[in-house]
């Protein structure tokens, strides 16, 4: 069996039909999964079993548990902080081989496709290593590609094709160039959406997906939270290295569509930076910010605004916002603006605590268990804005009332971050 990357999504049966008419004679690459209405998942397993637990007492809980048997279903899972990857299947029923091409996309017709080109692997009898020349296929043999860095959005249709480039069965002869029909497959409903890119940028993802209170969704694809892009000042006198690719970088001003870099570090971790490491056509914004009980200061307060208000402008998105880790300060700033769009209390949490999955276990405070990632920082802090009863909405409302932000500014906030009700 050969592997390889991809995913998929639900078409009419009138758009799949006219693509399969169009389909040249003797077409022989027939996808297998995903295909129909199958779902595919994208949180992995341990991290679901974590967020299902529904207070932080029964999720530590579970780490202790996972602990004391030595961490092998919680704490060593290898997609912690990424997307499961989507494997796709099709049968060569006349022994293609390939290299293939494979597209995956939102639109039917796979105009807005991304592409992932497939060179079949094989072992070099003489070294043992493995080569990019083709080898010899069977007839009806089944195909998997497993698309590790798809970054798919929740609960969307995609749809997906693969296409032979030429390399026959036997080998001599360069064949016809032969596609599948398209087939199609949806995401499942779970936040968070991770993101996966080459360079030494980890914890991102995308700020939308959630769910409301209210059934609403947060929209994807409008803001991104993440580590820093470029490493910190190691001298205090020049800015940190790069931590991108070129190819990171056409990912995230492209395909992402960034328009703003809001780095919430301070000067000394930034030194002299006055352009995004995304490049000149990225607006950068540079917001010393504090994090956990320090967004309640009065200093905390002003920074608070000034980090909301560039949520408000409609001309900033995408956003991409961030300090070092992704943790901390982009954590306070996240979990507030979640708050306020009306995201339950339960997801705001999971989605703070997904950052320090798996290694938190080892500073679980005994007498303070509710200290976990200082997660009471905040709990304490919201709850000290409105009265008994109130929702975890309304104080985070109260709060920003109190930082500056007015309600016609949240009242915007929530139109540009928040999906129609009937979506």
């Amino acid at each position: 069996m050969k592997h390889a990357e991809s995913s998929v999504a639900l078409p009419s049966l009138f758009v799949l039909f006219a693509l399969a008419a169009a389909l040249p004679a003797g077409a022989a690459l027939v996808p297998v999964s995903p295909v129909g209405r199958e779902t595919v998942p994208l949180v992995p397993e341990a991290q679901r079993k974590v967020m299902d637990r529904p207070a932080l007492a029964d999720r530590i809980a579970l780490f202790r548990e996972d602990r004391e048997k030595g961490g092998k279903v919680i704490r060593h899972d290898k997609f912690w902080r990424k997307a499961r990857p989507v494997v796709l299947a099709w049968d060569a029923t006349e022994g293609e081989t390939g290299p293939w091409k494979i597209e995956i996309g939102k639109d039917p017709d796979l105009a807005d496709a991304r592409v992932w080109y497939v060179p079949v692997k094989s072992v070099d009898s003489a070294t043992g290593r493995e080569t990019d020349k083709d080898i010899d296929g069977v007839g009806g043999e089944r195909v998997e590609y497993t698309v590790s860095r798809a970054n798919l959005e929740v609960a969307r249709p995609y749809y997906w094709r693969v296409t032979g480039l030429g390399k026959p069965a036997d080998g001599k002869k360069k064949g016809p160039v032969v596609r599948s029909e398209i087939a199609a497959f949806r995401t499942e409903d779970r936040a968070p959406r991770w993101i996966a890119i080459d360079g030494d940028v980890h914890n991102i993802r995308d700020f939308g997906g959630w769910r409301t209170e209210d059934g609403r969704r947060v929209r994807q694809g409008m803001a991104f939270r993440g580590q820093g892009l470029n490493y910190n000042s190691v001298t205090g006198e020049t800015q940190g290295r790069n931590r991108l690719t070129v190819e990171d970088v056409k990912y995230f001003t492209r395909t992402l569509g960034v328009k703003t870099d809001l780095d919430l570090r301070g000067k000394g971790e930034t030194v002299d930076m006055t352009e995004s490491p995304l490049g000149p056509a990225v607006r950068f914004i540079e917001h010393s910010s504090p994090c956990y009980r320090g967004i309640f200061s009065e200093s905390g307060k002003k920074t608070m605004a000034s980090n909301v208000r560039v949520f408000c402008d409609e001309a900033n998105y995408p956003i991409y916002f961030h300090c070092i880790g992704g943790a901390d300060r982009t954590g306070s700033l996240a979990y507030t603006l979640l708050a306020v769009l009306g995201v339950p209390k339960h997801d705001i949490e999971t989605d703070w605590e997904s950052t320090f999955y798996p290694k938190i276990p080892d500073d679980l405070h005994e007498k303070e268990p509710d200290f976990w990632c200082r997660e009471s920082h905040l709990t304490d802090g919201f709850s000290k804005y409105g009265r008994p009863g109130d929702s975890w909405q309304r104080r985070a409302e109260l709060y920003l009332l109190d930082c500056g932000i007015t309600l016609e500014e949240i009242a915007r906030l929530r139109d540009l971050l928040l999906e129609p009700a009937e979506y």
